[in-house]
């Protein structure tokens, strides 16, 4: 296992998955990393949906595709190129905002409970990468949420976040070394 900093400096969004299945001991190790994130008044208002059937994999994967051809946010090309990126994954992970966990139902609550589960797929994200597997980030859950509360019978108290593809890589784009300029400002904006 790689040591924290090289596993957050050498992570990258992997969009090409083998068919090696994913063991569910490091399936247990990355959910682990991901619930030991901060949340708001530590009340955890997350769930998350474990997608393991290849079946079930592909069925969304087919869905989305559809919905983005007949929505025309996406030509037929960049539609099966995202329908190929998600059906090679071997696991998805879809992180699940439960507003019943909540300390009140108001929205500072909501953004701080949202703000979490960013931190719980940051966690994911790196977690994978320290174990040797890919992962890829997509926040198609935000457009769609109507897609996976149909698909996955989701509770009205329940919104999905985002959703994290899981695989042993088949290729990796190259770690980024460049620290971009002008974006650290140190005790004032100038």
């Amino acid at each position: 296992m790689m040591d924290c900093l090289e596993g957050i400096y050498t992570r990258r969004s992997i969009r090409n998955f083998t068919d090696e299945p994913v063991k569910e001991e490091d399936v247990k190790a990355i959910m682990q990393a991901a619930i030991s994130a901060p949340s708001p008044h530590n009340e955890q208002p997350w769930d998350f949906l474990i997608i393991t059937e290849k079946l079930l994999i592909e069925k969304l994967a087919s869905t989305l595709k559809e919905e983005y051809v007949k929505s025309g946010k996406a030509d037929v090309k960049k539609a099966e190129r995202t329908y190929e990126i998600i059906s090679s994954a071997q696991v998805i992970l879809i992180g699940l905002l439960n507003i019943k966990k909540l300390r009140k139902e108001d929205e500072l609550e909501k953004i701080m409970g949202i703000q979490s589960l960013a931190a719980v797929a940051e966690n994911i994200l790196i977690a994978a990468n320290c174990i040797g597997l890919g992962a890829h980030w997509r926040a198609v859950p935000l457009a769609r949420p109507d897609i996976f509360k149909k698909m996955f019978v989701l509770p009205d108290y329940v919104e999905p976040q985002w959703m994290i593809l899981l695989g042993h890589k088949a290729s990796a784009p190259k770690p980024k070394s460049v620290i971009k300029e002008g974006i650290f400002h140190f005790n004032k904006w100038i």
